[in-house]
């Protein structure tokens, strides 16, 4: 059978419009599970997104639950899970109730004082005792009017004082001063004792933060006569903060009495132990007030390299901001401090005896009556 051109043509046009009509199939069918592949995408994001937005219901108020707490039994909260979190030393977000009620609170404060009183009348020396509770402002005071040499105890009160003018914008903590070889009788910084400083070449240069803080921590001689002459002197300290706060005994002012052997004594930079604590006690509302201008003070006295005196007398756990001052001269040994407990209260003990190891432990031992005093009101 023979076929002509046209047929030939025809058969093959019909084979090409199949050809095209498959491919139009495929490419229809996949734009389709294209399409619905989409579909089920939007519609698999939105029900995350419903679920990442759903209100967490509050639990049932009768559910217990377990919050961490610190060493002194305050509940207490990660720092990283809040931006503001401060770093303050007590770490406590409440305050633990007393369970004891004023009456038998008021008993066990007079026993207390009593139990103080008892312990150093049968002690060697002289001694002055003040505490005063921040939370509920009592107090409690044995011969806390004696005149006792401060030694570096005064320092609480030149450190506290520099950081104010910082915080009033008067200098700032991070000013250079240069250190003054020359020796601090005749205008210098220069002081033998303890401290780092004195080993320095003159004219090293430090920032005012470096020298308040081996002020305070090494209790450096050469670094708080810096601080000193940034303030303007020990006069200008002494007249323009530390009387205005409390100058039963002023420091700057020659004072006589009785020493521990029985022997009259006289002469400048003594203090008492209300004194002190009236110091501390104002550092303490400053810190109150603006924690994280003050809390590098708070941390060195925290972390000075002496731990006897009002640290010997508490748990390893609970925080003490205090500075110590010792003088082998007048067989002087005290220490200051505040102490962060289930009651934040500021303890002072001045001591003047013959044995400086024996002295240290006695202040301890007062420091250690009064945290179990005010321990027991929570017990």
């Amino acid at each position: 059978m023979k076929h002509n051109a046209s047929s030939g043509y025809n058969i093959y046009s019909s084979r090409r419009r199949s050809r095209n009509d498959r491919r139009k199939s495929f490419v229809v069918t996949c734009l389709l599970i294209c399409m619905i592949c989409v579909v089920l995408d939007i519609i698999f994001i939105a029900k995350l997104a419903s679920k990442g937005k759903k209100t967490v219901k509050p639990t049932d108020s009768s559910v217990a639950t377990t919050l961490p707490t610190d060493d002194s039994g305050n509940i207490s909260t990660d720092p990283s899970s809040d931006t503001s979190a401060s770093s303050d030393v007590t770490g406590a977000t409440e305050a633990k109730v007393q369970t004891v009620d004023a009456a038998t609170r008021s008993a066990n404060l007079t026993t207390l004082s009593n139990k103080v009183a008892e312990y150093l009348s049968k002690q060697s020396g002289r001694f002055g005792v003040y505490y005063i509770n921040m939370k509920n402002g009592e107090t409690m005071a044995y011969k806390e009017n004696s005149p006792i040499v401060a030694a570096s105890s005064i320092k609480i009160a030149y450190n506290t004082y520099l950081y104010e003018k910082a915080a009033a914008g008067e200098l700032s903590l991070d000013e250079k001063i240069n250190y003054n070889a020359s020796p601090y009788a005749q205008g210098g910084d220069y002081e033998d004792g303890t401290g780092t400083i004195k080993n320095s070449a003159d004219g090293t240069e430090y920032t005012l933060r470096e020298v308040s803080h081996l002020s305070i921590t090494i209790s450096d001689n050469c670094g708080t006569n810096m601080v000193l002459r940034r303030l303007g002197g020990e006069d200008a300290v002494n007249n323009n903060y530390s009387k205005p706060i409390s100058s039963v005994v002023d420091y700057r002012e020659k004072v006589e009495y009785t020493d521990y052997t029985g022997n009259s004594a006289s002469g400048r930079r003594r203090s008492s132990a209300i004194d002190l604590a009236k110091y501390a006690e104002h550092l303490y509302k400053d810190y109150e007030g603006n924690k994280e201008h003050f809390q590098p003070l708070i941390d060195d006295l925290c972390n000075t390299e002496y731990n006897w005196g009002v640290p010997g007398g508490v748990p390893s756990g609970v925080k003490v901001a205090h500075k110590v001052g010792f003088n082998t001269s007048y067989f002087a040994n005290n220490d200051v401090g505040i102490v962060f407990g289930s009651e934040d209260y500021v303890l002072c003990v001045m001591t003047e005896s013959g044995n400086a190891q024996t002295a240290q432990q006695i202040i301890g031992e007062v420091s250690k009556m009064v945290y179990e005093y005010v321990e027991s009101n929570y017990a």
